[in-house]
């Protein structure tokens, strides 16, 4: 600030400018320090320098009697779906699995106290899975200044265990599931044979694709098949594609009108998907009709489903007198459609 002149023609003494340590090189902070002393810990006795004794303590004194961590919460609730098993991230739900990255990200967003200090490191702490508790522990660090007018800073460095405590409820999802006939997309998986031994296959393939399982929101076992039903129309469509690559299938795809809102421009509708699947089973006898596949013989065993059923025979006679008596894998060629 300029001086101001005073009545007389004398200038008053302008106030003196507050310094920023920071901004001092290192090696200036070091000569202006040496003149500084050692002094006495107030608490232990144990010869300090002056520069970097906190409140007149040594190090050690400090980390006993400083507590960083008393602005951070201890204990935080956290929402869980007991359906689906997804957690409440607002204004939406996010899929983690238990001890994982994604959870901890989501679990510190919820802890209040870490704007005035420093995360260093944070680890999960091994709970039982039905105890609806989990735990965490954080190691924080915080900048304490020494004596005043010192340009040293000390690092203070502490941990902690913060435990959740998981409250279950249903999310908007499961809540429409939960409720008489209001779902938006289905999947109908049909096979009259006398043994659903695709249909376990597909559940095994299930069990190896999480995605799917979230995506899903019931099963529900009827005469002939299983209905899928999932929340999304996208989700529906993608699993319909899978099981047909899987076997070979009559896929047919339909949808309904339940209600329209002309003042908002919306509208539900229910998407249905009808998946056939051939009634062709591992190790089926099968009678080939002529001229589907002039190659082999009439009855033929099936060895693999897939998109193309393959079918294992016995070599023609003119193989078997070489000597070759296995039976050889055959592919049909044959578009899905054409397996009936």
């Amino acid at each position: 600030r300029p001086a101001t002149p005073a009545p007389g023609g004398h200038p008053e003494p302008s106030d003196p400018e507050p310094v920023d340590h920071s901004k001092i090189h290192p090696l200036v902070r070091e000569m202006a320090d040496l003149h500084v002393g050692n002094i006495a810990c107030c608490l232990c006795g144990v010869p300090t320098s002056a520069s970097t004794a906190y409140e007149g303590m040594c190090a050690t004194c400090t980390g006993s009697q400083v507590d960083i961590t008393s602005g951070i919460e201890r204990t935080v609730e956290i929402e869980m779906c007991k359906g689906c098993e997804r957690w409440f991230r607002n204004p939406g739900w996010a899929v983690a699995q238990l001890e994982s990255a994604e959870l901890l990200t989501l679990c510190l967003r919820k802890l209040r106290g870490l704007k005035h200090v420093r995360l260093v490191d944070a680890a999960w702490i091994w709970t039982e899975h039905h105890s609806r508790r989990l735990r965490v522990k954080l190691t924080v660090a915080r900048d304490l200044v020494g004596a005043s007018g010192s340009t040293y800073v000390t690092c203070l460095q502490q941990s902690l265990v913060v435990e959740y405590v998981v409250r279950t409820r249903n999310c908007d999802a499961c809540n429409k599931v939960a409720a008489k006939d209001t779902w938006q997309a289905k999947v109908q998986v049909r096979q009259k044979t006398e043994h659903p031994r695709t249909l376990l296959a597909l559940e095994q393939h299930m069990l190896k694709h999480q995605k799917s399982r979230v995506a899903l929101r019931e099963v529900k076992r009827v005469g002939d098949g299983l209905d899928f039903i999932f929340g999304r129309r996208q989700d529906a469509h993608r699993f319909a594609l899978g099981v047909c690559a899987l076997a070979p299938c009559k896929c047919k795809a339909s949808s309904s009108l339940v209600s329209a809102n002309a003042k908002t421009g919306t509208s539900n509708v229910r998407h249905v998907w009808a998946v056939e699947i051939a009634p062709l089973c591992r190790d089926d006898l099968v009678l080939l009709p002529k001229g589907v596949a002039p190659s082999l013989p009439p009855l033929a065993l099936v060895s693999r489903i897939g998109a193309s059923p393959r079918l294992a025979s016995h070599p023609p006679p003119c193989a078997r007198a070489a000597g070759c008596s296995s039976l050889t894998d055959h592919s049909c060629g044959q578009e899905p459609r054409s397996t009936w």
